[in-house]
């Protein structure tokens, strides 16, 4: 069986995707249900994998940082082979960190808003905060993505394992610039993140966005429309069935090139190591 190697933040894993529109949930109820293991069940990665066969293995997260996917996939491929394998990466804001904290011996990732709490996950964030403020850099982060999906994207070619790159969160020209070969295309002639593309879907037209990826879900005119239109639920702005669907559905035509060329160039696909545990 062909595995669908999916690699992202609460997007592609699926936060709040059973959320129903037509039956919605109060808050508690959205709090008790939006993490737990049936809202996977309606995730796009999901559709797309029982729609082509596959065994979707999943290394994305809630609030994932885009080092902290490749660090997983690192370690996943301690014990696993890419062959008969599809890998799609749904690239979010670099303003999400991964820090590793000494005296919990344990990796957490912080973005701006976060760290202005304290004591969040059990950490003392006040040492993050003045790390991000002393060190982060959004050209110097750019760069560094960059330079990450330039050795992946590398490193599946040279293996020939097909791989779909799409920006997520992520307004305007990165991380495409300096990348070893571009993203594939979303269908709308418009910002080529996910999240745009599901407001175009769904009827809006730009105005003046205050829309900045460091903070996707505030202050920002395309989850306003995707609140009033029923796409995102009206708790945490991730996506909902309907959402889910739709971004399927966006992906379809190029997971399906993708996955003809794959067959015509391996038509007897080598078997691969089946035992896949969770990756922390």
């Amino acid at each position: 069986m062909t595995r669908l190697l999916t690699l992202g933040c609460s997007w592609m894993w699926g936060v709040g995707a059973e959320y129903d529109p037509d039956d919605p949930w109060d808050w508690r109820e959205y709090k008790k249900k939006a993490h737990d293991e049936n809202q996977w069940e309606y995730a796009f990665r999901t559709i797309l994998s029982r729609k082509y066969g596959f065994q979707n293995v999943n290394l994305s997260g809630g609030g994932s940082s885009n080092s902290k996917q490749f660090r997983k996939l690192y370690r996943y491929l301690h014990s696993n082979t890419l062959d008969d394998t599809i890998v799609m990466v749904g690239v979010t804001s670099i303003y999400r960190m991964e820090m590793y904290f000494n005296h919990s011996k344990s990796y957490s990732c912080f973005q701006p808003g976060q760290i202005l709490r304290p004591n969040v996950h059990g950490h003392d964030w006040c040492g993050a905060k003045e790390f991000f403020k002393q060190h982060f850099n959004e050209p110097r982060e750019k760069d560094s993505l960059a330079q990450q999906i330039w050795h992946w994207q590398h490193y599946f070619d040279l293996l020939g394992v097909p791989s779909i790159w799409f920006d997520m969160l992520n307004v305007n020209e990165y991380p495409n610039a300096g990348v070893y070969k571009p993203f594939d295309k979303l269908p709308y002639d418009c910002n080529q993140d996910m999240h745009s593309q599901l407001a175009y879907e769904n009827g809006w037209n730009p105005q003046d966005d205050k829309y900045h990826h460091s903070n996707w879900a505030a202050d920002c005119d395309r989850i306003e429309h995707l609140k009033k239109t029923n796409i995102v639920n009206p708790y945490s702005f991730h996506p909902n069935r309907k959402g889910h669907q739709q971004m399927a559905d966006m992906l379809d035509p190029i997971l399906n090139k993708c996955y003809n060329t794959f067959k015509e160039n391996n038509p007897n696909p080598r078997s691969y190591i089946t035992n896949w545990k969770d990756v922390h």
